[in-house]
């Protein structure tokens, strides 16, 4: 059966190899589902899959993920997991059609925020160059810099942010500060968390 049968998954250039049930794939992964269910690009041949540009870290916290719905091993936290790391499985999730591991990566990032009250502005570069307009973790980032910041949007028009942010991030920043005018608190904008989340037939609303 699908839950019964196992994948071998070749990661990254050196070919790592990892394991996991086809029917757990295929139920998370839009992608995964594509190729899984097509006899004959995977049954009739049963051969491997490869994933040669994916890091074997990143698809390690996915299979973490899959079986155990965390991402984070039993010594991190959201606050201690690399953000470049985090970043790069959300990426991961999005690219490969796993809304799951994607809601759960939001979540982390705004345990993040809430725990440090630090909002991941050194990332936007490494967000933007690789996420199109109006992805979600974008639009966490500049909404959480509009809503909570005071002063933040004027800061980020001196010649040193504008060298160190893209212009389309600032000016995203701005547009959202006019839009709400009024700054909330923490506790109130991670409430929101499911304006960024993504919602299918495989993942409910948020209650």
């Amino acid at each position: 059966s699908l839950l019964e049968d196992i994948v071998e998954i070749k990661v990254g250039h050196l070919d790592r190899i990892f394991k996991a049930h086809r029917g757990l794939l295929s139920d998370r992964s839009s992608y995964f589902k594509a190729i899984l269910e097509n006899a004959g690009n995977w049954k009739e041949n049963h051969e491997g899959l490869a994933l040669k540009e994916v890091k074997p870290e990143i698809f390690q916290r996915f299979l973490l993920w899959l079986y155990f719905g965390n991402i984070l091993d039993n010594n991190e936290t959201a606050q201690s997991v690399n953000g470049t790391t985090l970043i790069h499985c959300y990426f991961f999730a999005d690219e490969r059609g796993i809304p799951g591991m994607h809601n759960h990566i939001i979540d982390t990032f705004l345990a993040r925020i809430e725990t440090t009250e630090i909002i991941f502005t050194k990332y936007q570069r490494l967000i933007w160059v690789n996420t199109p307009d109006g992805a979600p973790l974008r639009r966490l980032l500049v909404d959480a810099l509009a809503m909570m910041g005071t002063n933040i949007p004027e800061v980020m028009q001196t010649e040193e942010d504008q060298e160190q942010y893209d212009k389309s991030f600032i000016t995203d920043v701005l547009v959202a500060k006019c839009k709400h005018p009024m700054t909330i608190n923490l506790r109130e904008f991670v409430k929101r968390r499911c304006e960024y989340h993504i919602h299918d037939e495989r993942e409910a609303k948020c209650a």
